[in-house]
């Protein structure tokens, strides 16, 4: 094999270990969006977080209360409404599972991104690594714990706008939970009223907005060290001011913060690099011109920065330390427009919202271990790969008022998404060592920086468009009887061009692919009194599937593309309340069949392509409970049991994946307990313990990395004078070094990237409110 071909070879490999690949083979340039091999875990570790519809907070109607005062508002259960239906409504009314997070709880709590409450709700894996790339896994419905080509199985949304488009995702935006009125954790598949990428449940973050009746202000202030890293600090503040009394109000909340870093860079020198640096900027304008008329304005802007990932290898360089010839910055930006109209019909609603998303990355990688050996000492090797996505959001729905018999609601929704991933291989001495190597005149020269080997770009361009609708009828003996639906249509075209010093010029392939299907819903829910509720459910969810970009193969015929999933969630669960709901039951059984599931197969020529194979089961059990035996004292606990696992053996690009084989991140386990008591003085003086246990669970289906199998523990301390609430904290009380994700690329330890929690943290939080 000639020079060129080893270094396509070994491109190949390094571009196999990076998320947005561009694959080559035989100089084809291929399409394969692949596993991520080392992004940084720079968020801070799991805090307490509450689950269960009993155990959330004040209304979701009115404003959430930020600020000190808050800690002395009690839970009112019975009053919590969500959005999960697309409309207001108790958790109790909904034949379904939730968990919602209210803003006070997670003020309380100092849960500020995901890792800090999601691993806490029931059914829930949170595969912690960098944020905007970690991932969520729902009753163990996916096929990795990173993200992966194609779309993801877990939706998250901020007021209703998706934040993970189909696709390579750009970035999933961990957005800041300061000033939120609560975060809606919905297990199981929620296509029908959300749409794609739900097959195995929705996280939906509502932001607080405007409100015109009040002034209102709050501010936080947060300082904390790490046992061995750096220390970090952080500054928010919100702003309520109404224009017009009860007509026009604005509310704007800027935040700044700084996550400590942990984990130090023995090849570049640099300590603590994986410090995050968070930005965030919210403004919520609300207009109610005339009595009924509601229109809502929001924007939304987060900066992330870190400067070198956080992954760790064991290598024998450190537990918290790696190993690399440069850094490895990763960097995020998201902005959202959203506009929302709420005009009141008298018979109903009708709700029209438009949104506009763009998000951005930057993400460092190190690839001198697989060029040095082949092209010599040139310097260091860098593999910097950047993305960018727009994404517009229509929706327009009308909804019944909810005190008829017959409850209905009806939309439709749009959604378009475009988006550019640039790959490039460099190194500062490329262009001398190719030059002394085939002379001046080298192929591509024109087409790309001198300084890079390669450059590969790939566009996407995708679009859904779907009906949907739900209609609830009472009949008597207190049973509700619910039927829905979702029909859609999806359409993808996807392209690929590479270009380096080994090409005859450019070489470039396209390819598109449509879809279209209709998703049942079907539930029966019995309440005959406040305090018991029971319910069984059928539904279904799908994501998009995905365009094959191969170049003709001669004997072998590649498929167009991948079709969606799919995916059927049958479930029971029951809502009890005893003692006047001071101890409340939540058990929840649910059986999922997962066919035709996207993976990746091998051509007879060693090329991957996208197919829809192998089918699965995911079958358990979730058991929450919320305890108040006397004022003041609340104690919480959410017990998981999930067996989710091939049944038929899949061929995939890796090798033979046989049946049984456990679904990645799908730990058959979970625990978490919460017990806080509020003594009874003036200062309010609270503590809270938080336990929480996640099994062991393997990273991906092809792979043997193995994550999770830890425990940690978290202690919170407050107390309140007057508008003030002054915490003390400690997270990860035992100093576990768990894993918290990672992938596997060979058979030696050094080939492993793990991520690691948090090590044991301390710090202040003080809290102010109007």
């Amino acid at each position: 094999m000639n020079t060129g071909m080893n270094i396509r070879v070994l491109h190949m490999r390094i571009r196999s270990t990076t998320r947005f690949a561009l694959m080559l083979a035989g100089g084809t340039a291929l399409a394969g969006v692949s596993q991520a091999p080392a992004h940084a875990q720079s968020s801070k570790p799991v805090q307490a977080a509450t689950t269960g519809p009993a155990a959330a907070g004040p209304r979701a109607t009115t404003p959430n209360r930020t600020g000190a005062n808050a800690a002395t508002v009690p839970d009112q259960p019975e009053s919590i409404t969500v959005s999960a239906g697309k409309r207001r409504q108790r958790t109790r009314d909904l034949a379904g599972s939730v968990t919602v997070l209210t803003g006070r709880q997670l003020q309380q709590l100092g849960a500020t991104s995901y890792a800090d409450y999601l691993r806490l709700a029931p059914g829930v894996v949170f595969s912690e690594g960098t944020p905007g790339l970690s991932t969520a896994a729902f009753r163990g419905i996916t096929d990795t714990n990173l993200l992966d080509q194609g779309q993801g199985t877990t939706g998250y949304f901020l007021n209703d706008i998706p934040l993970a488009e189909p696709g390579f995702a750009i970035a999933i935006p961990d957005i800041d939970t300061f000033d939120v009125n609560r975060v809606e954790v919905l297990r199981g598949p929620q296509s029908t009223l959300f749409g794609s990428s739900t097959l195995g449940g929705a996280i939906d973050y509502v932001a607080n907005t405007a409100d015109a009746s009040k002034i209102d202000a709050a501010a936080q202030s947060v300082f904390e060290g790490t046992e061995g890293g750096g220390t970090g600090y952080s500054e928010k503040v919100m702003v309520n001011v109404p224009i017009v009394t009860d007509t026009l109000a604005v509310r704007a909340v800027l935040d700044y913060r700084q996550d400590p870093g942990y984990v130090s860079n023995s090849g570049t020198g640099e300590k603590d690099g994986n410090e995050d640096l968070v930005r965030n900027a919210r403004v919520s304008v609300v207009y109610t011109p005339f009595e009924g008329t509601k229109l809502t304005y929001l924007y939304l802007a987060q900066n992330n920065k870190i400067s070198d990932q956080g992954y760790t290898s064991p290598d024998g360089v450190g537990l918290y330390y790696k190993d690399t010839a440069i850094a490895e910055p990763y960097y995020t930006s998201t902005q959202m427009h959203s506009l929302r109209l709420d005009q009141e019909l008298g018979f109903g609603t009708l709700t029209a919202q438009a949104a506009f998303l763009r998000k951005g990355e930057f993400l460092g990688a190190d690839a001198t271990p697989f060029y040095a050996g082949t092209l010599g000492t040139l310097g260091p090797y860098s593999s910097p790969q950047t993305g960018d996505s727009k994404s517009m959001y229509y929706e327009l729905r009308l909804t019944s008022r909810s005190d008829q018999k017959l409850t209905w609601i009806v939309g439709a929704a749009y959604y378009r998404v475009w988006k550019r991933i640039d790959d490039l291989l460099g190194a500062d001495g490329a262009r001398n060592y190719l030059t002394n190597l085939y002379g001046p005149a080298v192929a591509g020269i024109d087409t790309i920086d001198q300084s890079n080997f390669y450059e590969g770009i790939a566009n996407y361009d995708g679009a859904e468009e779907a009906v949907f609708g739900e209609a609830s009828y009472h009949l008597p003996f207190n049973i509700t009887a619910t039927f829905g639906g979702r029909l859609y249509w999806t359409n993808q075209t996807a392209s690929v061009s590479s270009a380096g010093y080994f090409y005859d010029g450019t070489i470039s392939s396209s390819s598109s692919i449509s879809d279209k299907g209709f998703l049942p819903k079907g539930a029966l829910r019995w309440e005959p009194n406040r305090n018991f509720m029971a319910y069984g459910l059928v539904s279904e969810g799908y994501r998009f599937g995905q365009p094959n970009l191969n170049a003709p193969e001669p004997g072998f015929t590649y498929p167009s593309g991948t079709t969606s999933d799919t995916l059927v969630n049958y479930e029971v669960g029951v809502r009890a309340g005893f003692f006047n709901n001071t101890l409340v039951f939540e058990p929840t059984l649910y059986w999922i069949d997962w066919s035709n599931i996207q993976v990746r197969l091998t051509s007879p020529d060693g090329t991957t392509y996208g197919a829809n194979a192998g089918d699965a089961v995911s079958r358990g059990g979730e058991f929450a409970t919320t305890w108040t035996p006397v004022r003041g004292l609340r104690l919480q606990s959410n017990i998981t049991y999930s067996d989710a696992h091939l049944t038929k053996t899949v061929d995939t690009a890796s090798g033979i994946i046989a049946a049984g084989t456990q679904l990645p991140t799908a730990a058959k386990w979970q625990f978490s307990e919460i017990a806080s008591y509020m003594f009874d003085n003036r200062y309010h003086p609270t503590i809270s313990l938080v336990h929480h246990y996640v099994g062991h669970s393997n990273g991906a289906l092809d792979s043997d990395f193995v994550e999770g199998g830890y425990n940690t523990v978290d202690l919170r301390l407050a107390a309140t004078l007057a508008k003030t609430q002054l915490t003390f904290f400690i997270t990860n009380l035992g100093n576990s070094h768990g894993v918290t994700s990672g992938a596997s690329y060979g058979a030696l330890p050094a080939d492993q990237n793990i991520y690691l929690l948090r090590p044991r943290t301390f710090g202040a939080q003080l809290d102010w409110h109007l």
